[in-house]
């Protein structure tokens, strides 16, 4: 019965049991569906592949994003590595330096004590040396009296004090030297002198001394 509604258009349809059959406008018409070489439009076939598509698609982005993952950070990585690296060698270098410091500053402090110690020497040595002629003052004044009491005969040319036994002023280890002084009142014309002889013991630890008419 034509109610005027729009009938569909001719053509193979799908059953509910999943062949196809013809509508031929009016009806449904028996006859046997032919081979179908491609799906359907609607074929689960046919939806499948933008599936697989877009699988296919996320794996690649994963993989991309993983890819990206991995270089950054083995990126960071060499950097870390680089920085640490640099952070160590300047340490290191740091360290060779300072102990370089210190050694220049352990050899500098030992010159300078070993030169305070020379000029210390120096100056005790120059303290002896000028200690002398004090001596021989002191022996001079002693013969002068010696003299104005008859004892020995003047004029006095000549006072000398000198270490007996090879001793020397300079040697520091000494705390006492004993001087054999020669007062001379007669040149002999030759270079030589003749006199009498006096004795001088010095103490370098009071810095006194004890002087005498005669051999030491």
């Amino acid at each position: 019965m034509d109610d005027g509604a729009p009938k569909a258009a001719r053509g193979w349809y799908p059953s509910p049991d999943g062949t196809q059959r013809y509508w031929d406008g009016d009806r449904w018409l028996d006859i046997p569906a032919p081979e179908l070489t491609n799906p359907p439009p609607n074929s689960s076939a046919k939806d499948s592949k933008p599936s697989n598509r877009a699988s296919k698609r996320g794996v690649i982005v994963g993989a991309v994003a993983v890819a990206v993952v991995l270089i950054l950070g083995a990126a960071a990585g060499i950097t870390w590595k680089v920085i640490h690296e640099q952070e160590v060698a300047a340490a290191e270098l740091q360290a060779a330096e300072d102990a370089e410091a210190e050694r220049a500053a352990e050899e500098k402090a030992a010159r300078d004590a070993e030169a305070a110690a020379a000029r210390a020497e120096a100056s005790q040595r120059q303290q002896r040396a000028d200690a002398v002629p004090g001596i021989e003052e002191s022996i001079k004044v002693m013969a002068e009296g010696h003299i104005t009491d008859g004892l020995i005969d003047g004029p006095i040319l000549v006072v000398d004090c000198s270490p007996v036994n090879g001793g020397s002023t300079d040697d520091l280890t000494e705390k006492t030297t004993v001087f054999e002084c020669f007062v001379a009142n007669v040149d002999n014309g030759d270079g030589t002198y003749r006199g009498y002889t006096y004795n001088a013991t010095m103490n370098w630890s009071t810095g006194s001394y004890t002087y005498g008419f005669g051999a030491p």
